[in-house]
């Protein structure tokens, strides 16, 4: 991946501006002559942000009954080899590290298993993964531009979904909540 587009989505990212982030990457992808990934930029999750919420209530709630959940990790799995089905993941945690480049903690969770939440509204774009993956476009290298600015938009738009499912009366709540997807080392940070 590009460094300095990674590092720039980044800064975006550690200054709590997920919707600047979108909108670089959104801008970016409509220069790219593709005939693939292009309609990600005009797309998002269409999950509902209650049964989002929910999701995230419940898991807290039933982590809270075992210990004090001190930060919680959503990762969505690795969507561009995984493309036939888009989720995230849950994890709790008993401590929180206020840092933004060694996240290695975070592969010790305290969290039981819990139930992976499907993500829904971007199928044309997980096609388009498909597409790029079962015909090893990556060998010719001619979408590897836009492969790289699609793949870090849908990590943004999952942050994006997962702040916009969080309602404003809890945003000021005291549990941190990183969210990315598998295999980023960037984080959206929130609050529950």
């Amino acid at each position: 991946m590009h460094v300095d587009l990674l590092q720039k989505v980044n800064n975006y990212l550690i200054s709590k501006n997920i919707d600047g982030a979108a909108l670089e990457l959104e801008s970016l992808l409509r220069t790219v002559t593709s005939d693939r990934f292009s309609t990600l930029a005009m797309s998002h999750f269409t999950n509902s942000s209650d049964a989002v919420f929910e999701h995230i209530k419940k898991f807290v709630s039933a982590c809270q009954d075992k210990f004090e959940v001190r930060t919680v990790y959503l990762e969505m799995n690795g969507f561009d080899i995984n493309y036939d089905r888009w989720y995230f993941d849950s994890f709790a945690y008993t401590v929180h590290y206020n840092v933004t480049e060694d996240m290695d903690w975070l592969c010790d969770w305290s969290s039981p298993d819990w139930k992976q939440f499907t993500l829904c509204g971007l199928e044309k774009t997980q096609d388009d993964f498909r597409w790029y993956s079962e015909n090893k476009i990556y060998e010719n290298k001619t979408h590897d531009k836009v492969m790289e600015i699609a793949s870090l938009l849908v990590m943004v738009r999952f942050i994006q979904l997962i702040r916009d499912s969080i309602p404003i009366s809890k945003s000021n709540s005291s549990i941190p909540l990183l969210a990315t997807a598998h295999d980023f080392d960037i984080f959206g940070r929130l609050m529950i």
